[in-house]
């Protein structure tokens, strides 16, 4: 049994309306046969700005596939008095192949907004 991890270090944002790598949120998971990693994307204190139901989408791709299944989180107001902290956590299941996989973190914006982080974020992942 192994775990990788990573974690951001600084604040960061991004207001994409497509997947786009979150800065230092990448990792390699190592060749496996008929065996699988949990992997853990967990944003513990996002927010998002804008004025249209502002929220994000996470997601991971795994060499360059993004994987199906996305987190994401929108404010129930559409244009809220303030923007509070909506902590979003991803898990999905990765099977492990003949070789080495490298796995990203992605994020975007929905609806126009902007995603912000100022405390850090990780991407984990246990085999």
């Amino acid at each position: 049994m192994g775990v990788v991890y990573v974690q951001t270090s600084s604040s960061l944002q991004t207001n994409s309306g497509a997947f786009t790598p979150i800065p230092g949120l990448s990792l390699t998971l190592p060749e496996g046969d008929d065996m699988s990693a949990l992997v853990i994307l967990n944003l513990p204190n996002p927010y998002a700005e804008g004025s249209n139901y502002p929220g994000g989408a996470l997601g991971i791709s795994v060499n360059g596939s993004i994987s199906p299944v996305i987190a994401s989180f929108t404010y129930g107001v559409e244009q809220p008095a303030s923007f509070n902290r909506m902590p979003t956590t991803l898990v999905v299941n990765v099977p492990l192949d003949i070789g080495e996989q490298t796995v990203e973190a992605l994020w975007m914006g929905v609806r126009g907004s902007t995603v912000i982080i100022d405390s850090p974020a990780s991407l984990s992942a246990t085999y």
